[in-house]
């Protein structure tokens, strides 16, 4: 009875190392409609490519089916919100993934926890991102002009940490004095921010860090999101006027695999709120 009861243990906690492995290297495309209130016609289905927590250790399989996966996504803004480096090897890979996700289109990035860790060399990394072209927000902003139309995007440093300073970034992003709505997107590792940036007034924030839980339970409840203000764990969250995507992530950290919680590439698109949504 003892065996048997030990084999079958032994058995499932295998069928569980192969099953969490295979689902880390499975990536997975989401689509998100995000509802704005007085959104400008002209900005209508607008597309932000949302990647994060890369943990970056070498250029394999998997690196190369993420490249063709965001290659084949249209989108005019790649955004990538922190943990670039899943150890200090990984920093090879790191110039050619960002170079070829981030062909033909801008790149914004905000940097993580895990790069800034004793590991791993900060200054070194966003040179090298630099290099690949990613535009790099450290509590700082830039517009993006789109037929005609502004978007403001912010990004802040770590909100994990507690390096983030979004007054200062949101200084960097003031509206225009001309006619129509402006949105406003900020980009920050943790979902830690949602709060403040809220009462900033910020329309959506995109977030990382979570890795969606990695380890959940069946229908991707997570046992632990490692945040410290509220349990975020993946997808859409708002708090009053501002929406909150936060995604599952592309690698992994402290186990290499996942469990109910696949790595995504989410596809953000802009929409016009629907006056009985904004009534709501």
């Amino acid at each position: 009875m003892l065996l048997s009861t030990l084999a079958a243990a032994a058995a499932g906690a295998a069928y569980l190392a192969v099953r969490s492995w295979a689902e880390a290297h499975s990536l997975f495309v989401t689509q998100v409609d995000v509802p704005i209130e007085g959104l400008p016609p002209e900005l209508d289905g607008f597309t932000i490519l949302h990647l994060s927590d890369l943990h970056l250790r070498g250029y394999g399989p998997f690196e190369q089916d993420l490249v063709r996966t965001v290659r084949g996504l249209p989108a005019p803004v790649l955004v990538i919100t922190g943990d670039f480096l899943g150890e200090p090897g990984g920093a090879s890979a790191l110039i050619p993934v960002i170079m070829e996700i981030g062909r033909d289109r801008l790149v914004y990035g905000v940097l993580g926890n895990h790069d800034r860790g004793k590991r791993i060399n900060t200054q070194a990394l966003a040179r090298d991102l630099t290099r690949a072209g990613v535009r790099l927000l450290v509590n700082s902003g830039e517009v993006i002009r789109h037929r005609g139309r502004r978007i403001r995007i912010a990004g802040v440093d770590d909100p994990h940490t507690g390096l983030d300073d979004l007054d200062q970034a949101l200084a960097c992003v003031p509206p225009s004095q001309g006619d129509g709505r402006e949105p406003l997107v900020l980009l920050a590792h943790s979902p830690d921010v949602l709060e403040t940036a809220s009462r900033a007034g910020v329309d959506l924030v995109l977030a990382g860090h979570t890795h969606g839980g990695q380890i959940c339970l069946p229908g991707g409840v997570p046992l632990w999101t490692n945040t410290r203000r509220g349990r975020f764990g993946a997808g859409l969250y708002r708090r009053g006027h501002t929406q909150m995507f936060v995604t599952r992530g592309i690698g992994t950290s402290s186990l290499p695999g996942r469990l109910f919680c696949p790595p995504e590439v989410a596809v953000i698109r802009l929409v016009p709120a629907r006056r009985e949504s904004s009534q709501a």
